[in-house]
């Protein structure tokens, strides 16, 4: 059952014509292989080396570690992460 709070972050993305990922804690990830990743609903980049990336997800974060990783998109509260990605965790 949705909370008052999602009805309403729902209801305020509809009006403005905002993705719901950009005015809530919500957040998509889609992995392509080892070397392609595509998160939606970042808030923010926490840290980032060729050997790892953290992003802020709004409550939580993802890391994700591996080799030649880079960046090639942020925009609208989606990244695009490329390299070889060895592995994705996620903390609170």
């Amino acid at each position: 059952m949705k909370s008052r709070k999602e009805d309403l972050t729902k209801k305020i993305a509809d009006e403005l014509q905002f993705p719901q990922t950009a005015v809530s804690d919500i957040f998509h990830i889609e992995l392509k292989g080892n070397s392609d990743a595509t998160i939606e609903g970042c808030r923010g980049i926490l840290d980032y080396d060729e050997t790892y990336i953290t992003i802020n997800l709004g409550d939580s974060t993802v890391r994700f570690s591996g080799a030649e990783l880079e960046i090639s998109s942020f925009f609208d509260g989606r990244a695009v992460i490329k390299g070889t990605i060895a592995s994705v965790d996620f903390s609170n």
